[in-house]
C-alpha cells in the first residue's frame, strides 16, 4: 500500500512538471515576436539589391543590418503624393506572396522590413500601387530578390 502511494506521488509530480514545461514552451511561444522590423531607418548599411522605375517613381527592395540580422524592406522614390510603397514576402518559393507590408509614400517612403534567409525559397519583391489594396504584378514591381 505504501509502494502504490508513493508511485502515485511520483507519478504526479511527473505530470504536473511537463504540464508547467509544455505551458511554458507554449506561452514563449504566443510572445515570440513577429519577424517584421518596425523602422528599417535604424538599420545599419542599406544597400539595394533590385529596383525598377514605374511611371516616374523609382521602385526598391534594400536590405541592411537591424538588431544583428539583415532584413529586407521596400522603398519608393520619386513619388508626387499619397502613393503607396508595398513590400511582398514569398516564403515558400513559388513567387507569390505569402506577407507583405504597405506604406503611404509621405508619411514614410519604405515598407517595414522582415528577416533575409539563405534559403532560395524565402524572396522579396517591391512595387508601387495607386491604392492600398493594390498587389505587386510584373507591370508594377521590381524582380524578386
Amino acid at each position: 500500500m505504501r509502494f502504490t502511494a508513493k508511485l502515485a506521488a511520483v507519478l504526479t509530480t511527473t505530470a504536473a512538471a511537463t504540464l508547467l514545461a509544455t505551458a511554458t514552451a507554449s506561452a514563449e511561444a504566443a510572445t515570440a515576436a513577429p519577424p517584421w522590423w518596425a523602422d528599417p531607418a535604424t538599420c545599419a548599411n542599406p544597400l539595394t539589391a533590385v529596383q525598377r522605375t514605374v511611371d516616374g517613381r523609382i521602385v526598391q527592395v534594400r536590405y541592411g543590418t537591424c538588431g544583428g540580422a539583415q532584413y529586407g524592406w521596400g522603398r519608393i522614390l520619386n513619388y508626387t503624393g499619397p502613393e503607396f510603397i508595398r513590400f511582398e514576402v514569398d516564403l515558400n518559393g513559388d513567387r507569390v506572396a505569402d506577407d507583405f507590408s504597405t506604406y503611404t509614400a509621405g508619411s514614410r517612403n519604405y515598407t517595414q522590413g522582415y528577416p533575409t534567409s539563405p534559403n532560395p525559397a524565402r524572396a522579396f519583391r517591391a512595387c508601387y500601387v495607386a491604392d492600398p489594396n493594390g498587389t505587386c504584378t510584373g507591370n508594377n514591381a521590381t524582380a524578386w530578390w
